[in-house]
Order: C-alpha cells, then sequence, then structure tokens
C-alpha cells in the first residue's frame, strides 16, 4: 500500500486483471463478465484500482503457454504498468504447472503480486507456496485427465461402429434411436461415387478432381471451394465404404504428423457409399503414384553472414529471407520487434552481394612479415596505459549500473540497444580476463595464407571460418554495399594492424576505398575489389606500427 503524503488514507493501487475462456461454447462473454466482476470486487476490498484488463477468449491454456493476452500483459508488467495481478482462478492463467510456475516467477521478479481471487493464498508463505502448487497442479490433473477420458470416449464410441464429430462431406447427419448416424445424402452421394471412380482411372489427379466438382457448382461443408488437399482427405476416408477410423489414442513422435500414424479402423453402424473393392482400386492408384521422400535431396542454401549482418544506420540484426527459387536477401525487419526510427525499414539487399564483398575482404587479407613483434608492442603498450583490474570493476560497475536502470523501465523501446550494449561489455570483459598471446597466436595461423586456404574449402567450410574471425557485419541498405566489420576479440590485435581498415571507437573496421584522380586501373589492380565498386586495400608490409590512416589518401 502507498501513503498519501502526510495522511492516513491510503492512495489505490494500480492492478490489473487477467480472464480468458477456453471454449466457443462460451462465446456470449458471460464467462468473462462474471471473471471481471468477482476481480473487481475482491480489488476495491484490497483498495486497488483495475486500470487494465487482459482477456484471451476462446484460447486453451493447456496447449498454448503465450497466448495475445498474456503477451500484452508480461510486455506491460516489464514497463512497470501496474503491482498487482488478478485471475479469477490460476487455471486461467495456465492450465500446466510449469506455466504456471514460470509466468508467477516472472511477475514476483519485477516486484508484481499475483492474487487468485477464488483461490485466496498468500506466496509470501510456505504455505501459500504450497497451496499454489497444489491448485496449479490440479488444474493440470484436471485437463490431462478430461483428455484422456475424452479420447477413451471418442475410441468406444468409434469401436461400437459411431463416428466422432461431422459427418464427412456426402452424408447428412441423423438421430436414429438415441445417436446420431450418417446417412448417404441423395444429391451428393452419387457424386462421391463418380469422384472415386474417375480417381481409380489413374487419368486424374485430386486437383482435376476438385477443379471438376468445383466447375460443377459443389461446395464443402464449410461452402468453400473444393481443394486438392480435401479431395485427398476425402479419396483416403474409410468412412465412405462404410469403416470408422480412429487417430486419437495413438501416441506419436512430435515429427511425425498425424496422417502418418495407424488409426484404429473398426466397422461403421452406417450405409457404405462406395463398395471396398472400389476403395481398394483407388488406394492402388494412389500408392503407385507415392514418392520416395528419402530420394529427394533437399538444397540448403549456405549464407556466410547468416546471423552476422547488421544494419550500419540502426545496428540491429538483419532477418535472412530465402523465397523458393528465389534469391536469399537480408531484410530490415526491426518493425515487426516493434521499432520504427530506422529510415531503411523494409528494405533489403541481396545476400549474394554482401557475401561476394566479404569474400573479397578475406581474400585480400595478408599478414605483414613483421606481425608479431607489432602485435606484441600493442599489448605491451595497451598493458603501460590501461590497468586490466581497474577496468574489469569498471566494466563490472557499469554492467550492474545499467542492469539496475533496465530493471527500473529506463530502456523502454530500447531493449535492443541495451542487450547489444551488454554483450560488448561482456566481451571486453572475457577479452581482460584471458592470457591474450596465445589466443591471438592461433587466430595469427588461420590469417597466414588465408587467400590459399579460402580457395581450397567448401561453401560450408568459408561460412565457419567467416564466423570464427568476424562478429558483425555493417551493410548500408541504401548503398547495397559493406561498410564495416567487426572483428572476434581474439582476431582484433591482428585486424588493427591491417592496411585499409580504420576503427572507431566501438571497435569497428570501416573498409575506406582510395579515391584517385585519372586513371586507377594501376591501383585497381592492387587493390582488392569490393562488388559495387567498394574497395579494399591490400596490405603492405610496415617495419612501425601505423594507423590506417596514413595509407588512405
Amino acid at each position: 500500500m502507498i501513503k498519501a503524503n502526510s495522511s492516513d488514507s491510503l492512495l489505490p493501487i494500480p492492478g490489473a486483471a487477467y480472464i480468458r475462456y477456453s471454449s466457443e461454447m462460451q462465446s456470449d462473454s458471460f464467462s468473462l463478465d462474471a471473471q471481471l466482476r468477482q476481480i473487481k470486487e475482491q480489488a476495491e476490498r484490497d483498495n486497488v484500482t483495475i486500470i487494465k484488463v487482459y482477456s484471451d477468449p476462446a484460447q486453451s491454456a493447456y496447449r498454448k503457454k503465450f497466448r495475445p493476452g498474456i503477451n500484452a500483459m508480461r510486455d506491460d508488467a516489464k514497463r512497470g504498468l501496474f503491482k498487482i495481478l488478478y485471475v479469477h482462478k490460476v487455471d486461467r492463467l495456465a492450465r500446466r504447472l510449469e506455466w504456471s510456475l514460470e509466468i508467477v516467477h516472472e511477475l514476483q521478479s519485477l516486484n508484481i503480486s499475483f492474487k487468485a481471487v477464488e483461490q485466496p493464498f498468500d506466496l509470501r508463505t510456505p504455505e501459500g507456496k504450497l497451496l499454489f502448487h497444489l491448485v496449479s497442479s490440479l488444474g493440470e490433473f484436471y485437463s490431462d485427465n478430461l483428455s484422456k477420458e475424452t479420447n477413451k470416449g471418442k475410441l468406444e464410441r468409434s469401436t461400437q461402429g459411431f463416428h466422432n464429430g461431422a459427418v464427412p462431406w456426402g452424408y447428412i447427419s441423423q438421430i436414429q434411436g438415441n445417436r446420431k448416424m450418417g446417412v448417404p445424402n441423395p444429391d451428393k452421394a452419387p457424386v462421391v461415387v463418380e469422384m472415386y471412380e474417375r480417381y481409380s482411372t489413374g487419368a486424374y489427379s485430386d486437383l482435376e478432381i476438385a477443379e471438376w466438382l468445383t466447375d460443377r457448382g459443389y461446395l464443402t461443408n464449410r461452402n468453400h471451394p473444393f481443394g486438392k488437399d480435401t479431395v485427398r482427405d476425402m479419396l483416403c476416408n474409410t468412412y465412405y465404404m462404410g469403416k470408422i477410423r480412429y487417430r486419437g489414442m495413438t501416441v506419436r513422435p512430435a515429427d511425425v504428423s498425424f496422417r502418418s500414424t495407424t488409426p484404429r479402423v473398426s466397422d461403421g453402424k452406417h450405409e457404405a457409399i462406395i463398395s471396398e473393392e472400389l476403395w481398394n482400386r483407388c488406394q492402388a492408384v494412389r500408392a503407385s503414384r507415392r514418392v520416395n521422400v528419402k530420394s529427394i535431396m533437399k538444397t540448403v542454401r549456405i549464407n556466410l553472414l547468416q546471423g552476422l549482418v547488421v544494419c550500419s544506420h540502426c545496428g540491429r540484426r538483419l532477418n535472412i529471407q530465402t523465397p523458393k527459387n528465389c534469391a536469399t536477401y537480408y531484410r530490415e525487419n526491426s518493425h515487426h520487434r516493434g521499432y520504427h526510427d530506422c529510415p531503411y525499414i523494409g528494405q533489403s539487399v541481396r545476400a549474394e552481394v554482401i557475401d561476394t564483398q566479404v569474400a573479397d575482404l578475406i581474400r585480400s587479407i595478408h599478414l605483414p612479415d613483421n606481425w608479431e613483434p607489432i602485435v606484441r608492442q600493442m599489448l605491451n603498450e595497451q598493458r603501460d596505459q590501461v590497468d586490466p583490474e581497474a577496468e574489469r570493476k569498471e566494466i563490472r560497475g557499469t554492467l550492474r549500473l545499467m542492469r539496475e536502470n533496465f530493471e527500473r523501465g529506463l530502456y523502454e523501446e530500447e531493449e535492443y540497444q541495451y542487450w547489444q550494449k551488454v554483450s560488448a561489455l561482456k566481451e571486453k570483459l572475457a577479452l581482460l580476463e584471458r592470457t591474450p598471446e596465445p589466443a591471438i597466436n592461433r587466430a595469427a595461423k588461420t590469417l597466414l595464407d588465408l587467400r590459399s586456404t579460402w580457395e581450397n574449402t567448401t561453401q560450408e567450410e568459408r561460412k565457419d571460418l567467416v564466423h570464427v574471425m568476424i562478429q558483425e557485419v555493417g551493410v548500408d541498405l541504401a548503398a547495397k554495399s559493406l561498410l564495416w566489420v567487426k572483428a572476434r576479440p581474439d582476431y582484433e590485435p591482428l585486424f588493427s594492424i591491417l592496411d585499409g581498415l580504420r576503427l572507431d571507437s566501438e571497435r569497428r573496421y570501416w573498409i575506406e576505398s582510395r579515391k584517385v584522380e585519372g586513371n586507377n586501373s594501376d591501383i585497381e589492380e592492387d587493390a582488392g575489389h569490393m562488388s559495387n565498386g567498394v574497395k579494399i586495400l591490400l596490405p603492405v608490409s610496415h617495419n612501425t606500427l601505423t594507423s590506417a590512416e596514413e595509407y588512405i589518401q
């Protein structure tokens, strides 16, 4: 509770409510209204003002953990919009124990209280925690047991010859005795027979039969035009020959499709539309057309810079977009993550262009003969100028301060930049906490004779080599060209002695092009060419450590 200045009265606490129902049968909204009414009554007793209500109508908390309403609630919780979250019961939040624990623990880490109106428990006490685990476990047990009993009832119904769910196209549902039964539709049943007859000849495909049905003016049970998938399901449905199949009790691996599981088939009580002999002829035709999946070789595209390309303007990662039978692109899609500040939103560049530029850059890399004393001198100078222990303490303090500011919401709408800065500081800290010479020597062995190594490797090996050396690649989406690279920590000292690269304060090596008036053909022969006119100078040996700017004209 928050006290109002010096008086004894209490200011209302900002709170939120989450409500949910799981079935379309409850779509009259009475369930949501009842939940919200009880939540508001309890909030009024607690001196809490409900400032926002999150809801998930017709959403299962047993199959979906992060529903739209839950996601919106979690986002607002991180921004500190409310201090307490109300639900009617814990099972409204989630029907799995681990999901309930995960969501509630996230709220607690943000100093947000959680309260179930119909299940009074206090998570600050051992007894309250035990009760919370019990009611969450009971919610999961209820759903598990309900699913089991439902499947058992459906299995028994199919075993006795009765259909579960809606009857397929060509039948109408009628009550016979005390049970629903599929009865052949006198207008559509002959069409089903003709459809099977056509397919059994082997002269028609699923798509051609779908077009034939559509041309005759027939629609599916949902009043949609027929498609090849709908026809395929009809031609594989045993119901048409008087059989009932059920797959609900089959336990299958996660990567196996529903249609690949073996169903349990029983004799149906309904009248068959087609004969078993016609059914078998159709299945023989389908088996003869079945493709051996193992014989199909899937083409895998390998992009050198997968996960490394960022927009040079906003610094956010570019997504790989690979349309079927089309070129691969690096695309700026930060607006899908809630950012709208980049002027190049939605723009892209062909991956082949940037990959070629990076490959040209790598082929041009060559360490001077005297690289070892130069790097050693540079490292000694760095040790003399900087106290590693003091720098480590400063980095740890900065990380701690950034984390506290993040928890207070000071990085709202700037989460990406926050994580970028944290990653850079952690990498710098890791570099300070290890002996650099052995790592740099291993990096030097990679760079030595890199040109010949590159030419004799596969595309996948080249990708691995790029990811070992380079941490990020900055791309100008307007010019469709490579601007800078950020080396891995072990390679930074070696990149710093390469000509044609200019280091900035953020550890990025900018690629500089030589400006030459008149005929520059001789210079271009000595320079490593980049796509779209970008060039990087080939390194030359020098005896003293000299900045790259002296070689950039």
